[in-house]
């Protein structure tokens, strides 16, 4: 686990695991993790520091429970 410090464009697969500082346009993350994380409603991949992954699987669930809703709403009428 190397520590280096990358702009948060330049952040490759080969990163995952590694404590770097990340130079982003939201911030400055010192010694964050580079993690990858896929949605598994739709395999969507997101690969970059843990903060975001958090925000892009909280952002995913959000939505794919929202697209569920409107089944409910559907389904609670009678269906198509």
């Amino acid at each position: 686990m190397v520590s280096e410090r990358k702009d948060d464009t330049d952040i490759t697969e080969e990163d995952i695991g590694k404590i770097m500082t990340i130079i982003a346009t939201d911030g400055y993350y010192k010694q964050a993790q580079i993690v990858k994380v896929v949605c598994p409603a739709c395999a969507e991949e997101f690969l970059g520091t843990k903060c975001n992954a958090g925000r892009f699987i909280a952002g995913h669930r959000a939505f794919h429970d929202f697209e569920n809703s409107f089944e409910d709403i559907i389904d609670s009428l009678g269906g198509v």
